[in-house]
């Protein structure tokens, strides 16, 4: 049984750094178990058990290391580096697998961001829907899993602000999962408006994806130091400009996946948007930053902003009617007498 060994990098012990990799894991092997079994749901003629096995005897395993790790003993050793035993070396190749298959998700995501693809291939319209599940299901892995890790490592502040993202992850995850319902339930062919709404709701699924690839690098490189630009996807030439507007790699790496530029990112942050995937929802649905920030200052998302705006309303219009308990505009719209009554 290994000791814990306290040298620290990025502030982690070899417990905490254990802890990060079998986060790493359980989010992106409980997400592939999640769109295994949610396309097998959708596809029941699909032969998809050898990947639902896969997923099943790889989260199995990351019990026992679990147990393990919760028990004192470390799956990595920093003092054992570049050296990994042989857990460590199998807890290695697994996240590279499970990266590389992230990456081509990511390429199957962008090929059915089209209506007329959903219509037309059943089958990418499926995939779009699991990834969905897998991207729900991936995120509140992780943000439980980092609720044990600042536990272990007594950082009582850090594990409490990790909880605070628990409730948007259950959201999320009854999302997708109506969608998934939705579509298991689903007799002909979609209606375009039904298509319509669900190329909205995953609008940023692809770049959600690509930045759980920026995650599973950035746990790499807590145990070897190094994390490079090109690990992100940012080509040589461009690495200047990222460093000049204050980006290190682990950073740009999220703009970046979220489809930004150094110029666009800055603009969002100036505009109140410090997180790339706030800004992708407002730049992918067509507003500028100048455009998106009286939303923003509202605390008004971009797919919600989009909906009111498309009704005619500003965001500070949009503001009060969220605030009397109408999320969305169709509501005034079911009751035209309801704007009279209310002003």
């Amino acid at each position: 049984m290994r000791q814990q060994n306290h040298n620290p990098v990025d502030g982690l012990d070899d417990v905490g750094l254990s802890h990060a990799f079998i986060t790493s894991l359980h989010a992106s092997y409980g997400g592939m178990w999640a769109f295994e079994r949610s396309l097998r749901a959708l596809e029941p003629a699909a032969d998809r058990e050898d990947e639902l096995s896969r997923a099943e005897q790889v989260l199995m395993r990351l019990q026992g290391w679990h147990r393990r790790v919760d028990h004192g003993s470390s799956l990595f050793r920093q003092g054992d580096r570049p050296v990994l035993d042989d857990d460590s070396s199998r807890a290695w190749r697994l996240l590279h697998v499970a990266e590389g298959r992230l990456r081509s998700l990511i390429e199957e995501l962008m090929s059915s961001s089209d209506i007329a693809v959903l219509r037309d291939d059943d089958f990418a319209r499926h995939v779009r829907v699991a990834a969905m599940v897998e991207c729900a299901r991936a995120d509140e892995l992780h943000v439980r899993g980092m609720v044990d890790c600042m536990t272990a490592m007594g950082d009582e502040q850090g594990a409490e602000s990790w909880r605070q993202r628990l409730l948007a992850c259950t959201v999320q995850v009854e999302e997708a999962d109506r969608w998934l319902a939705a579509f298991r339930e689903q007799r002909g062919e979609p209606s375009l408006d039904l298509l319509e709404q669900f190329l909205d709701d995953t609008l940023l699924l692809a770049a959600q994806v690509a930045e759980r690839v920026v995650e599973i690098c950035h746990t790499f490189s807590l145990y070897t130091g190094v994390f490079d630009f090109a690990d992100v996807g940012i080509d040589a030439e461009d690495i200047q400009t990222w460093l000049d507007s204050g980006f290190g790699p682990h950073d740009a790496g999220r703009w970046f996946a979220a489809g930004h530029s150094p110029a666009t990112a800055a603009e969002w942050m100036a505009v109140g948007a410090a997180d790339p995937m706030l800004a992708a929802g407002f730049m992918w649905r067509g507003f500028t930053p100048v455009e998106a920030a009286p939303w923003l200052s509202r605390h008004i998302s971009g797919r919600r902003a989009a909906v009111w705006a498309g009704c005619g309303h500003d965001a500070e219009d949009a503001r009060e009617w969220i605030a009397l308990g109408l999320p969305e505009p169709h509501i005034l719209a079911s009751v035209p007498a309801l704007e009279s009554r209310l002003m």
